[in-house]
């Protein structure tokens, strides 16, 4: 069926995700070629992270604004003066890799059968990211983030019954572009180039 520019309201643009099976958040060192569609493949440089909890893939954004006002209070601009924008996810599997995301590249090994993780300050871990993401229909999504660093960690709670894993804050760095993120979605209404 040809795509065409919708004139009315369309379902199929309307969509939970959820990720692709098989792998579906990368992690690679930053300056590695990042993909610019949705359907190159990764630099072998990517490596799977695993799952992720439940919970999800939540991002966010914060703006502050301030607002400039003349001597009768009217507001004659608002200028933004700061923008965070991150994610907050839960890595599922213990193994090197999702370590190394959360307590810093340096301080985890993983020799002769043992991984082996350092806590100190030394945690902060900067990479890039590529989310591997499916709409309704079988529809693309890939997520990329040029400047993933490590920022927080949550509380570790080691219970019976309970995920063994602690939820991350990942804070977008601004990369050369000026960007921190982009999405690269497979359209319904435009065909893809030959």
């Amino acid at each position: 069926m040809t795509k065409t520019v919708a004139t009315s309201n369309n379902t199929d643009n309307v969509s939970s995700a959820k990720g692709v099976k098989g792998g579906y958040i990368f992690r690679a060192p930053v300056g590695t070629d990042l993909p610019t569609d949705i359907k190159t493949a990764l630099d072998p440089a990517f490596k799977v992270l695993g799952f992720i909890s439940e919970d999800g893939y939540v991002e966010s954004l914060e703006t502050d604004s301030e607002d400039i006002v003349d001597m009768n209070g009217d507001l004659m601009d608002s200028p933004q003066t700061s923008r965070v924008e991150s994610a907050q996810f839960t890595l599922a599997e213990i193994k090197a890799e999702t370590l190394k995301v959360q307590y810093g590249e340096e301080n985890v090994t993983d020799a002769n059968g043992i991984i082996t993780v350092k806590h100190n300050g030394d945690s902060v871990t900067t990479s890039a990211y590529v989310l591997e993401l499916l709409l309704k229909n079988g529809r693309r999504w890939r997520k990329v983030v040029p400047k993933g660093q490590s920022s927080e960690l949550d509380d570790l709670t080691i219970a019976v019954g309970e995920l063994c894993a602690r939820a991350l804050t990942m804070k977008y760095l601004t990369d050369e572009q000026g960007n921190t993120c982009y999405d690269y979605f497979e359209s319904t209404e435009t065909e893809a180039a030959a």
